[in-house]
């Protein structure tokens, strides 16, 4: 109510104040968002004080890893590889450069690049808040990828995998093809999370709440980028009026 009064108020411009909707419709996102990081993070601080949670899910890596083969193992190298931090640089560079190409537009490759590295940085943020130590990995029976030390909560490579998906979701959207889009990226982001339990490098509950932030940090970020132009936009409409508007009255 105070907003709106300040501004209605004869001294400022209708131009810039007459839509609320935009910011309404960030905060009906961004609220829930924030609380599902929120609700991630101390999630992370509990199971990284849990010994015996921690315990059961050291258990549960030990009977996945019996059961390897040596196809599923070149899978599971295959994405280790793929979502590391330096091909995925390579990955975001590339599509960006191709939704550029398409559109024609600096705009949607923007945005595609803040919503998967702005979610991603915050992931490894999130890692340094919980600390939570890798699984103990020279114990499994079956060692493809030994990363001693480091902190497990969330899962870097799931964050990415979901993050990078995700905006490729939203800058194919209104696409004839993007429900198959929707579909393969549910696809590789679980086969990613999966491959995390397999490889022994992530806990379960890690590569869960890798997607279930992601999904909520990429929202937010959408949500901010949103309101952004639409800021940008009402700006741009009012002030060509306004200098129009003033041109008019000295030519009186």
């Amino acid at each position: 109510m105070i907003l709106r009064r300040f501004c209605d108020a004869p001294g400022n411009s209708r131009g810039m104040s007459t839509d609320l909707r935009p910011l309404r419709r960030f905060a009906r996102t961004a609220v829930p968002a924030a609380g599902v990081i929120l609700a991630v993070i101390l999630t992370g601080l509990l199971l990284s004080a849990s010994v015996g949670w921690t315990a059961g899910e050291m258990g549960l890596l030990r009977q996945v890893n019996i059961a390897h083969t040596a196809p599923l193992d070149a899978v599971a190298l295959s994405i280790d590889w793929l979502f590391s931090p330096a091909a995925g640089a390579v990955l975001v560079l590339l599509a960006a450069g191709s939704v550029l190409l398409v559109t024609r537009r600096p705009g949607p490759a923007i945005r595609f690049v803040l919503v998967v590295m702005i979610p991603t940085v915050g992931a490894d943020v999130i890692k340094l808040l919980v600390h939570r130590a890798r699984p103990d990995i020279p114990s499994l029976p079956h060692i493809l990828l030994l990363e001693p030390g480091g902190l497990s909560f969330p899962s870097g490579h799931t964050s990415f995998a979901a993050c990078f998906l995700l905006g490729v979701i939203l800058v194919t959207a209104g696409h004839r093809w993007h429900p198959f889009v929707i579909g393969t990226a549910a696809v590789v982001v679980l086969a990613t999370a999966a491959s995390r339990v397999y490889l022994g490098v992530h806990y379960p509950s890690d590569v869960v709440a890798s997607i279930v932030y992601s999904l909520a940090a990429v929202a937010l970020v959408n949500a901010a980028w949103t309101l952004l132009l639409a800021h940008w936009s009402q700006r741009r409409s009012f002030l060509p009026a306004g200098r129009v508007h003033e041109g008019v009255r000295h030519a009186r």
